[in-house]
């Protein structure tokens, strides 16, 4: 790929792949961080990858796999957030209900944020950044059958946290009539 190849067909991609970033890291900088992380590592394996079928897959499985070590390294450092991040969804289970749209979106995403590959790429790249079956498939090196139940699993696995998160602070939990 040339210069003015990458110039082309790389760099436009910039943007989303900050998004999609975003969407990983929920931190401004760190995304900005990975980005350009991962286009000097798509600049160096220019040449390497003469044979892609899609620039913008090739784009979103190098940004995903960065920002999956990123959190790897974050995770290592920070131990107990996963139980604060639960205690606090939990703590707020009573005001969710009177909140909008916006306030579970929220807890969508911290759900989101706590499952485990590859179903956490699934759901971002499908239903948060729009990505067709395909181009989704493709990225996470996956037929679309395959991507289809690891969807299906994935929001299933959102669907009961979220019914766990509401009903935690209603007294209704499965098994009990109160």
């Amino acid at each position: 790929m040339t210069p003015e190849d990458f110039r082309k067909m790389v760099l436009p991609e910039g943007r989303r792949l900050y998004a999609l970033a975003y969407r990983y890291l929920n931190s401004r900088e760190e995304a900005e961080d990975a980005v350009q992380e991962v286009m000097m590592k798509l600049w160096a394996e220019r040449n390497s990858r003469r044979n892609l079928s899609s620039v913008a897959a090739w784009c979103t499985t190098v940004t995903r796999n960065c920002c999956i070590d990123i959190l790897r390294k974050k995770k290592n450092l920070r131990i107990g957030d996963h139980r604060e991040t639960e205690a606090m969804a939990a703590a707020d289970a009573d005001t969710v209900k009177a909140h909008d749209a916006g306030e579970a979106a929220r807890l969508v995403r911290l759900i989101v944020g706590r499952m485990n590959e590859p179903g956490k790429s699934a759901v971002i790249m499908r239903d948060i950044e729009g990505y067709t079956y395909d181009e989704t498939a493709e990225a996470l090196g996956m037929n679309v059958a395959a991507l289809r139940t690891l969807m299906s699993r994935a929001r299933k696995q959102i669907k009961e946290e979220l019914e766990r998160i509401y009903s935690y602070g209603t007294g209704k939990d499965k098994g009990t009539d109160w």
